[in-house]
């Protein structure tokens, strides 16, 4: 004879559960255990060509984009001016390592190293001149990351942990 309802419900149920279970073990494994691809690396190694003077380039590996700019001694003279118009001028509330710590966010004067991702709404970087500026939002950044004032608060380019090799050939970046 065929089961009752109560009995198919609670058999239901059961099965239920043990599927609840196993997808909370499965979750809670994952994140005990780095199970993370062989593609995802500790550092990254990117070799630069050229950089050309006054000009953003992104370098893209895997899942990461990373936006130099080799800046001329003429930006960098008017990096150190400006400070009107922009929301954190000192970048005392930034993401960034403590080398960066200084009026250009960078370590070495002539070479700016960012995350290529806006921090107002996260999408991309644009070139605009002398500006950075988000793609999908309203950001926009001098060419040292700091964000310009505008109608909403949105902090400076994040910084990532980067040296570059002595003929500034290659960058290591250590997300």
């Amino acid at each position: 004879m065929g089961l009752s309802k109560r009995d198919l419900l609670g058999t239901a149920v059961k099965y239920c559960l043990v599927g609840l279970g196993l997808a909370v073990f499965y979750v809670l494994s994952d994140f005990a255990v780095d199970l993370r691809p062989a593609k995802i690396q500790d550092s990254y190694l990117f070799e630069i060509e050229s950089l050309p003077v006054d000009e953003a380039t992104i370098l893209r590996r895997d899942n990461l984009s990373i936006l130099v700019i080799r800046r001329s001694p003429e930006t960098i003279a008017g990096l150190h001016k400006i400070e009107a118009g922009l929301q954190d001028p000192r970048s005392r509330q930034s993401n960034q390592p403590p080398f960066a710590a200084n009026a250009l966010r960078s370590k070495y004067p002539d070479f700016f190293v960012s995350y290529a991702v806006g921090t107002d709404l996260g999408c991309g970087l644009e070139v605009a001149g002398f500006e950075l500026g988000e793609i999908c939002g309203t950001a926009r950044y001098d060419f040292a990351g700091r964000a310009f004032a505008g109608d909403r608060q949105f902090p400076n380019l994040a910084i990532p942990d980067y040296n570059f090799s002595e003929d500034f050939r290659y960058l290591t970046v250590r997300p």
